[in-house]
């Protein structure tokens, strides 16, 4: 019985932290507004704007049709972004980086996702935040090579580069 319960605690805590937003946040440098904030936290995202939902077939978890949670990073500039950037430089958390011109932004209607229908996304599932794009149906490896080249997870920042 003792274990039954543990097992039953252990699982209502895990559950528990699932419902809270990650305690990473991405940071915002370079060309940035005055009034841009310098960090992100998974909270301030979800205010940002009212989320919208983006389904696709995540490549990067067995094709499953997933539902993505977040906003469009042409949103995210709008706001935030010195008008005469060029590129957008994103960092992840484990060292990967990649430059975005500032017209792929829009044209590649990149979107920052930070939940899908299991919650948030924390680092050991690609968060706090990511970047995918829409695609429709299951997106082969020759076209995630392309659509792919700006998709980043584990975002830790954005860095707006004159």
């Amino acid at each position: 019985m003792k274990q039954l319960i543990l097992i039953l605690l252990s699982t209502f805590s895990l559950v528990a932290l699932a419902q809270n937003p990650p305690r990473q946040k991405v940071t915002l440098a370079g060309e940035i507004l005055p009034n841009a904030p310098k960090i992100l936290s998974v909270s301030d995202m979800e205010k940002f704007q009212k989320p919208i939902t983006l389904t696709i077939f995540d490549p990067y978890n067995k094709n499953l049709e997933t539902p993505f949670y977040g906003f469009f990073l042409s949103e995210l500039v709008k706001a935030y972004a010195k008008p005469d950037f060029k590129i957008l430089r994103v960092n992840a958390i484990d060292g990967y980086r990649v430059d975005i011109p500032k017209a792929d932004i829009e044209k590649a209607q990149l979107f920052i996702t930070y939940k899908d229908n299991a919650g948030y996304l924390t680092v050991d599932r690609m968060g706090p935040a990511r970047i995918i794009a829409p695609a429709k149906g299951i997106i082969s490896k020759d076209q995630l090579l392309k659509i792919g080249v700006y998709w980043v997870w584990q975002v830790k920042s954005f860095e707006f580069i004159k």
